[in-house]
């Protein structure tokens, strides 16, 4: 397992490295820290590995910093990650070896006040951490699409947490702002007040699995908000989706399952939190938003709507849309598009007619509702 460049340069411990040279292969990964002391020539090669995060005062050529270009080569050559460099002799690096990085993609920094130790110990920990992370993803992708039996999933349930609960309640969430999460960011203070529930990284946001012993279903929602807030996932800067409660463990796919689904109605319909048993009709639909049938029944009811747009230039899809949303209100559907009352009428029979062409029904508005339904999913995804 390995940690980035990049999410190295996240830890605190590394506030100040700066990058100078190098800076394409900050995707590359790190899967040691090693400290580059004495060692010249076939010695780095003997002594260092792919992979390495090496540090460095430079004590090796202190006396001919020119000395660096080879040592830098032999270190591309046996596909060390990175180089830092403490300025205690040299606080410059040579435009040849800058170059060399450059072309080669391998990053060099330089810092000054932090301790070699510290970062081999932060950093390592750090690499730990990931791989506890993705150990942890790849259960929860277990429990998900593995087909397990219940044995199974609660087998895995307490080798994820030994202390869980059998009722749980489970939560999705993800930053609003557009930025990937790292696994090196802070645990969250529940780890040491709440052994019964566990913050996994996955998708790029965080599964909150929230078990009980008893747990009253009065005011439920508004305690796991209270409780969500807690564990620091605010709905002011999250965006989450919360299942039902499950009264087993056995049941935790269907937990996990249904939180996924909740988030995706929460981007869907722009909301900040969404319950599962809150969804409506959604609870059908999202699920089944890969299958071949339902993607048929789209191509036949939305797919010549926007093929009549693209070679008319109209707004039919946009129209059936808030016609929709509108409950079907000609007079509220034409004041949100600004358009005369009988030019949604007249729009709507066009529909009607297109639709009926490749799908012949009778209930065109629950058809159309359906059809909509399905477009507006389909276009917002996890």
């Amino acid at each position: 397992m390995a940690i980035t460049v990049t999410e190295a340069l996240e830890l605190e411990i590394l506030n100040g490295f700066n990058v100078i040279a190098g800076k394409g292969g900050l995707s590359k990964p790190i899967t040691n820290v090693a400290v580059w002391d004495y060692e010249t020539g076939d010695l780095i090669k003997k002594n260092f590995r792919q992979g390495d995060f090496a540090l460095s005062t430079l004590v090796a050529i202190k006396d001919n910093i020119n000395e660096l270009y080879q040592s830098v080569e032999k270190m591309i050559e046996i596909g060390i990650t990175c180089l830092a460099i403490k300025n205690i002799y040299f606080d410059y690096i040579p435009d040849d070896v800058i170059k060399l990085a450059n072309k080669s993609d391998f990053p060099i920094m330089l810092f000054e006040n932090t301790f070699t130790e510290d970062v081999i110990v932060h950093v390592n920990k750090a690499i730990v951490k990931k791989q506890e992370h993705e150990n942890l993803a790849l259960q929860i992708n277990k429990i998900l699409y593995d087909n397990l039996n219940d044995i199974s999933i609660k087998k895995i349930a307490l080798n994820i947490n030994s202390n869980f609960k059998e009722k749980n309640i489970i939560a999705f969430c993800k930053k609003k702002k557009k930025k990937k999460l790292t696994v090196l960011e802070k645990r969250f203070h529940y780890e040491e007040n709440d052994p019964f529930s566990k913050v996994i990284p996955y998708k790029d946001g965080y599964l909150v699995i929230n078990t009980f012993e008893e747990i009253s279903n009065k005011d439920i929602d508004s305690f796991i908000l209270r409780r969500m807030e807690w564990l620091g996932f605010s709905k002011k800067d999250y965006v989450i989706g919360i299942s039902s409660l499950h009264e087993s463990l056995t049941k935790l796919n269907n937990s996990i399952q249904e939180c996924l689904y909740a988030y995706k109605y929460s981007i869907t319909y722009n909301k900040d939190v969404s319950f599962f048993l809150k969804m409506g009709i959604n609870k059908l639909f999202i699920p089944i938003l890969d299958n071949p049938w339902v993607i048929k029944y789209y191509n036949e009811m939305i797919e010549p709507l926007i093929k009549y747009d693209e070679n008319n230039e109209t707004e039919l899809l946009k129209t059936a849309i808030k016609y929709i949303e509108n409950n079907g209100d000609i007079k509220a559907t034409a004041e949100e598009l600004f358009q005369h009352g009988n030019t949604v009428r007249y729009r709507i029979d066009k529909i009607n007619k297109i639709i009926k062409e490749h799908c012949q029904s009778e209930h065109f508005y629950e058809e159309l509702a359906v059809a909509v339904r399905i477009y507006t999913l389909l276009h917002c995804c996890l």
